[in-house]
């Protein structure tokens, strides 16, 4: 059977192999759940990569260290790698490789961990039915920055419909979702507890939004006090798993 290494994954990932080798790589991966895991995590560090660095800075920070490793391991002038040279080089690349792999996984994981809360605070603010009262009229025009994740601007059409209508349960659980995406977080926290006390039928969705909250600030006792809220049959205990999971 097969050993597939760093190398194989980075030249799948890339396309760079042949259908025979893909066959048996594929059909490797099908058997061995930990390859397909290896193979995952490398695809999501390359689209991290991809989003931090223009193209054009990826292909020009190859470019120079192409030339610095011709210069260190070849001939000068020539193609013909320097006598003595030729195993360290074959010893280096998968070590460069996995030291590579790992210093962008130390450097980049704070805000890939921030992304992935982003990722599980996304949601959609319900459409309102208008009943021509100034509270509809804040919440529809809220809905329309909220949607387009333009929380900024949503912010304080929520806190006027808040003002406006105090026992509105809606505007205060939206208000607390844009404050947290502002990073207004006391103004979140405040939101939030309001609706959980109050008995909203969007009390679960309100505990999951605080224990994102002390997520983000790696406040993870407070954040799992507030999971275990959630009641095992809610719907939103998935979403809590996830979490959980995540600052594992």
């Amino acid at each position: 059977m097969a050993t597939y290494d760093n190398q194989w994954i980075i030249r799948y990932v890339d396309d760079e192999l042949s259908p025979e080798e893909l066959g048996a790589f594929e059909a490797a991966m099908h058997t061995d759940p930990q390859l397909a895991a290896q193979v995952a995590e490398y695809r999501e560090l390359k689209a991290i990569l991809q989003e931090r660095l223009p193209e054009d800075q990826i292909r020009q920070a190859l470019k120079q260290r192409t030339t610095q490793l011709n210069k260190l391991y070849f001939e000068p002038g020539t193609s013909k790698p320097a006598t003595g040279r030729v195993r360290m080089l074959r010893w280096l690349a998968p070590v460069a490789a996995a030291a590579c792999i790992l210093a962008a996984t130390v450097l980049l994981w704070p805000s890939d961990y921030n992304h992935k809360l982003d990722q599980l605070g996304q949601t959609e603010m319900i459409g309102v039915t208008e009943r021509g009262v100034q509270t509809d009229s804040l919440l529809q025009e809220a809905a329309v920055y909220f949607n387009q994740k333009q929380f900024d601007k949503a912010l304080p059409l929520l806190n006027g419909a808040v003002v406006a209508d105090t026992s509105s349960q809606l505007a205060l659980f939206y208000l607390g979702i844009a404050a947290w995406h502002t990073g207004d977080v006391v103004l979140a926290r405040s939101s939030l507890t309001q609706v959980y006390d109050r008995g909203s039928v969007m009390k679960n969705d309100a505990a999951f939004y605080m224990a994102l909250t002390y997520a983000q600030e790696k406040n993870k006792r407070m954040a799992l006090d507030w999971l275990r809220k959630i009641p095992t049959m809610a719907p939103e205990h998935l979403k809590s798993n996830e979490l959980e999971n995540l600052m594992k």
